[in-house]
């Protein structure tokens, strides 16, 4: 089966899962959410008391940015650690809903339920934290790995400003691929886990690692064309954001509509 072929299987039987998909958006809604109150109150004042502030509205948010860390460094303080708990939480649900995504796609039918759903949730989820812990060692790898690359082109002419960037931009595509590529490996390990009912992380790891590397082509084409996909949807969230904020009407009804709800 081709790479296209393959890619709109895919999104037939993601269509198929809607119910599936308004559970995972609902509980994303939730952290969303559960991030933006704590910081809300904040970013309020400071907007209101502001003149930068109001660069908001014009995309200058970088200012606001900047000026909120320099007024509000205790409440920035106690926020980043209220963040980094939510973000564990959030990563840990992470896993536990990619065993109930997983386990709903195997079946012949591909039909959602609840109970389906979250007990596969449940019963991968060990076995799916497991994997996630193998995958930081590759990670740590990957990120020396360009590392020394970078440093060995810096070290050829440490004297050259355009070889220290070209190194610097170098560095960071290895560093890309390498952590797209471990990422790709360990989601194929996953759905070997649900398959195949593996229960050794080690070797469903290694037998997936050696799939993909069998299966190159295919399964680097395929990533990247979700990648591309991904990247183009947010291109096209940024530019109509950009819009929104740029036109005169939508942006003094978004300014209305904060003044009142706000």
């Amino acid at each position: 089966m081709g790479i296209a072929r393959i890619f709109s299987t895919s999104i037939n039987r993601v269509n198929h899962n809607k119910k599936m998909w308004f559970v995972i958006f609902g509980i994303q809604v939730i952290f969303a959410v559960t991030l933006i109150i704590p910081i809300r109150s904040e970013i309020n004042k400071m907007i209101g008391h502001s003149l930068i502030g109001q660069e908001v509205l014009k995309g200058n948010g970088a200012n606001v940015f900047f000026e909120f860390l320099a007024h509000h460094s205790e409440t920035v303080s106690v926020e980043i650690k209220l963040l980094f708990i939510i973000g564990i939480i959030y990563l840990l649900s992470s896993i536990f809903l990619n065993g109930g995504i997983i386990g709903c796609f195997i079946k012949e039918d591909n039909e959602y339920s609840a109970t389906l759903f979250f007990g596969s949730s449940g019963k991968y989820f060990g076995r799916f934290f497991r994997l996630f812990l193998l995958s930081i060692p590759f990670l740590i790898i990957a990120f020396l790995l360009s590392k020394g690359i970078s440093s060995f082109i810096k070290g050829i002419s440490p004297d050259s400003e355009p070889l220290q960037v070209t190194a610097k931009i170098i560095g960071y595509i290895i560093l890309l691929f390498l952590i797209f590529f471990i990422n790709m490996v360990f989601d194929y390990a996953k759905i070997r886990t649900v398959f195949q009912e593996r229960r050794s992380m080690i070797m469903t790891t290694l037998r997936a690692m050696g799939f993909v590397l069998k299966n190159l082509g295919k399964t680097l084409g395929l990533y990247y064309i979700i990648a591309a996909v991904g990247l183009g949807l947010f291109i096209i969230y940024t530019i109509v954001g950009k819009l929104i904020f740029s036109h005169p009407f939508l942006c003094i009804k978004y300014s209305t509509n904060a003044a009142i709800f706000g």
